[in-house]
């Protein structure tokens, strides 16, 4: 416990720090989705409000991908809730262009493959 290193994440606080910032990404992922699945439901979302609530989405996982790749660690959510992620957001986001749905996979991709990785161990 307590320091292991020199570097600014080798000790406890910093980790915890690194968990709880990108546990805060994945919460807003959580809440877009289900905020875009209601607006849906009711009929009361068009295109452009579904975008709009879906924005920092793909952002969001991004920089958690980044996060851990570069720093060895943080928040990754479970490979089945990163399938669920990827379902729901394919579900609710416009088509968009073919560029930009691969890059939409891509994204989950990279979390599936980071997560799956994580939870195994």
């Amino acid at each position: 416990m307590g320091s292991w290193g020199p570097g600014i994440f080798d000790n406890d606080a910093a980790r915890d720090h690194l968990f709880e910032v990108t546990r805060a990404l994945a919460e807003q992922i959580d809440e877009a989705l289900a905020n875009a699945v209601s607006l849906k439901l009711a009929g009361k979302g068009s295109d452009v409000e579904l975008a709009e609530t879906l924005e920092t989405v793909l952002p969001n996982i991004e920089i958690i991908c980044v996060l851990h790749e570069s720093l060895g660690g943080g928040f990754l959510p479970e490979p089945e809730s990163a399938n669920e992620w990827q379902s729901q957001f394919e579900y609710l986001a416009a088509a968009g262009s073919a560029d930009r749905r691969e890059i939409a996979c891509s994204t989950f991709e990279r979390l599936q493959r980071l997560a799956q990785q994580c939870w195994e161990e």
